[in-house]
């Protein structure tokens, strides 16, 4: 009987394609821990993720799993943290029951969208820069609790025919002044859609230029047609806390 692993581990996402493993000659988060793990337990290991993140985007807070015939040694988060690049870092490993699922079991989830809106090169592979001057932040925050509650999230999602429902329940969406010319929305949920925060934030930022009315923010949930084609880039984006 294999025994079946939970990682918490966080990574940024700059130089990769996203989580997940693709074809061809793209680098994935998934390939390059499988690459590692495998390594170390001389049998190849498929890495389970607690959700997907687009090329580009980061994750403070993330969750695998995965299966293996061989128990862990002891310095077993020593030996891969060595083997995997300084973009990626596992901080705690433990045995879990075999039906036990990173994706499934997950009960919500955190993303934070970071910006500045002075350039800085420290900052920049971590935040999006955008000039926010004459924004109408209040505004801005009215149409985010607009989107917070039990929605069908159709007009908010990139993919939505590939989804089963396009139904969530969005607990928190809010907008938060960090100082120093630094923003960071925040949004909180049960389940998130394809491109779903990036086109949050890209049509919550044409609101406080005036360009989107919360009023066409609330008859694009009503009645699930987009407001145009755009995303925020994808830089500021984390997936910040996953709670179980």
């Amino acid at each position: 009987m294999p025994h079946r692993y939970f990682v918490h581990l966080a990574y940024r996402g700059t130089h990769y394609r996203g989580w997940q493993r693709q074809s061809g000659n793209t680098v994935s988060v998934q390939e390059t821990i499988e690459r590692a793990v495998t390594q170390v337990q001389s049998s190849p290991v498929k890495a389970v993720g607690c959700g997907r993140t687009d090329a580009g985007v980061h994750a403070s807070d993330y969750y695998l799993h995965f299966d293996s015939e061989q128990p862990l040694r002891d310095n077993w988060l020593f030996i891969v943290n060595k083997l995997l690049p300084d973009d990626i870092v596992l901080y705690r490993v433990w045995e879990v029951d075999s039906g036990a699922h990173v994706r499934y079991d997950a009960r919500e989830r955190t993303y934070d969208y970071f910006i500045h809106t002075q350039a800085d090169p420290f900052l920049a592979p971590l935040s999006s820069l955008y000039e926010m001057e004459g924004y109408d932040f209040t505004t801005m925050q009215g149409a985010c609790a607009l989107l917070t509650g039990h929605h069908d999230f159709r007009a908010f999602c990139l993919t939505p025919d590939r989804h089963n429902t396009t139904t969530c329940e969005l607990r928190e969406a809010s907008l938060h002044d960090e100082g120093e010319g630094r923003y960071r929305f925040r949004f909180v949920a049960d389940r998130f859609l394809r491109g779903m925060i990036r086109i949050f934030v890209f049509q919550l930022l044409r609101v406080g230029q005036g360009r989107v009315t919360p009023e066409e923010i609330k008859r694009a949930l009503e009645t699930g047609q987009r407001l145009g084609v755009g995303q925020a880039r994808p830089e500021g984006l984390f997936l910040s806390k996953v709670e179980y």
